[in-house]
């Protein structure tokens, strides 16, 4: 019983940190996965959520971060948050003009379905059909994870 309840309470919690913000501006495009945006002028990080984008000094992290920016060149994102990391910084999903910006990145090659953290798996179709096609990352033969790469800077 004290299980089910500690679930329950969980469940909402969750819901309860669940957000939609329409129409927030962008400052900076931090990397490929990482933006800072201004939502009734208060400064939000938000980490995309679903993904994990090549670091900087990584193979294709520049070009994460280019791409990125070209899909947020008018300025303007909807943000669906669904939590807040452990540095602080919003979890959310970005959404402009009826494209999923996280899925996008995927699909184009320029990001990588994130194992760990992933709760929509169907962005493992995304990430099927880019490697398939040898588009962004896939380029490569063997492409290195973010994750893995920044185990072996540390």
């Amino acid at each position: 019983m004290k299980t089910l309840i500690f679930i329950g309470a969980l469940l909402i919690s969750q819901v309860s940190n669940a957000e939609y913000l329409k129409g927030l501006k962008i400052k900076k495009v931090v990397d490929g996965d990482t933006v800072h945006v201004f939502y009734q002028d208060e400064l939000y990080k938000i980490r995309l959520t679903e993904i994990d984008a090549p670091e900087r000094d990584q193979p294709y992290g520049n070009n994460s971060t280019e791409y990125l920016k070209s899909l947020l060149k008018e300025g303007m994102v909807d943000v669906d948050i669904s939590g807040t990391d452990r540095y602080g910084r919003k979890l959310g999903r970005l959404y402009w003009r009826g494209m999923d910006i996280n899925r996008e990145l995927v699909s184009a090659g320029y990001a990588w379905v994130y194992d760990q953290y992933v709760t929509d798996n169907s962005f493992y179709e995304n990430q099927s059909k880019a490697k398939n096609t040898k588009k962004g990352l896939w380029e490569d033969q063997n492409p290195l994870e973010p994750w893995n790469w920044r185990k072996l800077k540390n």
